[in-house]
């Protein structure tokens, strides 16, 4: 995890994002870059007064100086470690100049901050969010705006058996080593055969090498997602993994309905890996 790429808005949620995000930064000896993909219309609205009778020109200008300061607050913070950050102000789409960036300049890494969820409607990624993810070949890590940090003590991979898991626990095991968490990797049984798990995870087990992990086949009649909310909250669990190119499996979370009831009370980071990264 060289290069992190961290888009921010001003919003709540993408400045409460940066803080999780300097702490990543700090472990792994990163580079940090927090971007802002620069809209008139969205500034606007975003900073009020503030752009009231200014020309493009200079709300541009004033985009890049709320940047900066966050970038150098953050770097101030970084200052004993070899991490570093800096900061990028660019036009147009955010998907766009995400991927452009990711491509172009090898950031292996994405954290970005997510509105949350409430009730009414049932909302967790948003449509930016999801678009990131479904669009952009490297791991993205969603930060709901109620998240605090705590640290990541506790990580929790879903599992749903499947042969891509063996590639993305390494991935998890590698994040993990980095904060000394407990890694739980949970299926959720649903009238599933007890042979299938024992066989799944005697493999894992062959090529694993990390103590600080354990094997949970949870049986749960209702949805699988509110399974995995319910041993997230029993667990207090720091961060909710996923692998992505599960299709029987995360493409179901990943369709809107599902992602309403995952997100009902779910105020915990996720982290979705992609096989192609």
């Amino acid at each position: 995890m060289n290069k992190i790429l961290c888009p921010v808005d001003f919003s709540e949620a993408s400045i409460n994002a940066l803080e999780f995000a300097a702490a990543i930064a700090k472990k792994h000896q990163s580079k940090l870059t927090l971007v802002y993909v620069f809209t008139e219309s969205d500034f606007n609205k975003i900073v009020g007064e503030e752009a009231y009778g200014k020309s493009f020109k200079e709300l541009l200008a004033l985009a890049s100086t709320k940047l900066s300061s966050l970038s150098e607050t953050i770097a101030k913070s970084l200052s004993s470690t070899s991490a570093h950050c800096d900061y990028r102000v660019e036009l147009g789409e955010l998907t766009d100049q995400l991927k452009s960036m990711v491509n172009n300049e090898h950031y292996d890494y994405i954290l970005m901050g997510t509105t949350g969820v409430s009730r009414t409607n049932g909302i967790y990624f948003g449509s930016q969010t999801e678009e990131v993810i479904e669009k952009i070949n490297v791991p993205v890590m969603c930060i709901p705006e109620v998240a605090s940090f705590t640290g990541f003590t506790n990580l929790v991979y879903a599992s749903d058996y499947a042969e891509e898991d063996k590639l993305a626990i390494q991935d998890v095991i590698s994040f993990a080593t980095f904060f000394d968490s407990r890694i739980s990797v949970l299926h959720i049984n649903q009238n599933d055969s007890d042979v299938a798990y024992l066989q799944f995870i005697e493999e894992l087990k062959s090529f694993i090498q990390y103590s600080k992990i354990s094997f949970v086949h949870k049986e749960f009649k209702g949805a699988v997602e509110l399974g995995i909310e319910e041993y997230m909250s029993a667990e207090k669990a720091d961060l909710l993994v996923l692998f992505k190119p599960h299709r029987n499996f995360v493409a179901g979370i990943f369709h809107k309905s599902l992602t309403k009831t995952l997100a009902y009370s779910i105020d915990k980071p996720l982290l979705v890996l992609k096989l192609e990264a």
